[in-house]
């Protein structure tokens, strides 16, 4: 009884932070909330969350092979960054219809798998329980009977998704589960390759990490032949991968330096990959416009 009550309690918490997250997301929509204030107010409720409601990421797990690496007093302020990072990746991917709420339901499938396999089956009704507000979500976005989407996501939305992902995935490196932390790269996915690589591009130019472009992987597929629906639908393929490959980590029990570093390699591939087409691009306009 104690420990469910403790459990409801969490929740309680979760569930009340995620909702001031949503009314910081509809004034930032309705009013352009300064980015040092969206942050601030982030780094907040992402704090009470931590703290009140076992988000806590405590270990790294052994990443160089040597020992688990435990955070002891720098566990907290390395998961407040990681929330926070968790949150504005969602927000960040938020960028075609429907491309944010179909990562997050398939990261959200790939942690109820998990929670499955390790008996950690408490978790489960909350997971169960979101995945069915994104399919909710996703069906009166999708424009199946009408020429425009009936409803749209938003900061408020994105944000709330980031926030409650984040408490998920601090969830599969405690308690039952005890995954390697580094699953939870491979769980996020697309969201978090998308920008930390971007982040990187623009701190490379000497700009700010939050300064607005359009070099997000859904604004690099516009420039190819696919259009929004497909590059939708293809994002979700390789989302559904990157997920299966971290579930499947989790089945053979893969150590940490290889979840992790191979990880590492997909975002320098990706970052490599995308430097080349964006001089293609740029030297394929400047032939055209010499044509």
């Amino acid at each position: 009884m104690y420990y469910r009550h403790a459990y409801t309690d969490k929740l309680i918490l979760l569930l009340d932070c995620a909702g001031l997250l949503v009314v910081l997301g509809v004034l930032d929509d309705k009013h352009g909330l300064k980015v040092s204030l969206r942050l601030m107010i982030q780094v907040v409720l992402s704090l009470l969350v931590i703290v009140g409601a076992e988000g806590t990421i405590t270990h790294l797990g052994a990443l160089f092979g040597a020992g688990d690496i435990k955070l002891s007093l720098l566990a907290v302020p390395f998961s407040v960054i990681a929330f926070v990072g968790g949150i504005n990746a969602m927000n960040m991917i938020d960028g075609a219809d429907g491309l944010a709420g179909k990562m997050a339901a398939i990261s959200i499938i790939g942690v109820a798998i998990i929670f499955y396999l390790s008996g950690a089956t408490e978790m489960l009704p909350l997971a169960w329980a979101m995945l069915g507000a994104l399919i909710g979500f996703l069906f009166f976005n999708m424009r199946l009977f009408v020429r425009h989407a009936w409803v749209f996501m938003g900061d408020a939305g994105s944000m709330w998704i980031g926030l409650i992902l984040g408490w998920f995935m601090a969830q599969i490196t405690r308690g039952h589960v005890l995954a390697e932390p580094a699953l939870v790269l491979w769980l996020f996915g697309i969201p978090l390759i998308d920008t930390l690589v971007v982040m990187l591009r623009r701190m490379g130019r000497k700009c700010s990490p939050f300064a607005a472009d359009r070099t997000h992987i859904h604004h690099v597929l516009e420039h190819t032949v696919l259009s929004v629906r497909r590059s939708v639908l293809l994002l979700g393929l390789v989302q559904l991968a990157l997920v299966g490959i971290g579930v499947c980590f989790y089945l053979i029990h893969a150590s940490a330096a290889v979840v992790f570093w191979s990880f590492v390699l997909l975002v320098a591939v990706y970052y490599y990959r995308l430097r080349h087409f964006r001089e293609s691009l740029v030297a394929g306009s400047l032939r055209n416009a010499d044509s």
